[in-house]
């Protein structure tokens, strides 16, 4: 059975159970309601990297933080997990390999990109097809 920071939990959960006990587990840091104003605003997943066998927790914010706020709850969350004394995953017993990610970079929508420059794209391609062109003329 899978368990995330103690806390038996099947697979689609982990990612909320996993929110849920650090949230838990930082009653009594200082700096918390910093903490949770930012944790409010962040969308986590988890995510099984099965190449690898490493279980990811990634944290994407708005753009609007500062890297200095990703530091702060990168520090903030070392501290948290490490007051757990427990594995943050554990399969049947065996502490497995993890990560977590902050991430607060606006995300890019390649498609939209071509989409929208589409023309200017072609307008190279043309080109350069002319320029064979008169090359081989």
């Amino acid at each position: 059975m899978w368990k995330v920071l103690g806390v038996e939990v099947v697979i689609p959960r982990m990612a909320n159970v996993f929110e849920e006990r650090v949230i838990e587990l930082s009653k009594r840091k200082r700096e918390r309601q910093r903490f949770l104003g930012i944790i409010a605003d962040a969308d986590l997943r988890y995510i099984f990297d099965p190449m690898r066998e490493i279980s990811l927790f990634r944290f994407d914010l708005s753009t609007k933080y500062t890297p200095q706020d990703l530091e702060f709850m990168k520090a903030f969350v070392e501290r948290v997990i490490k007051s757990a004394k427990e594995p943050v995953v554990e399969y049947d017993g065996v502490p497995q390999r993890y990560a977590i990610i902050f991430n607060a970079e606006e995300k890019q929508d390649d498609y939209d990109f071509r989409r929208k420059h589409r023309s200017e794209i072609f307008k190279v391609m043309e080109s350069a097809a002319e320029g064979k062109k008169k090359g081989e003329d």
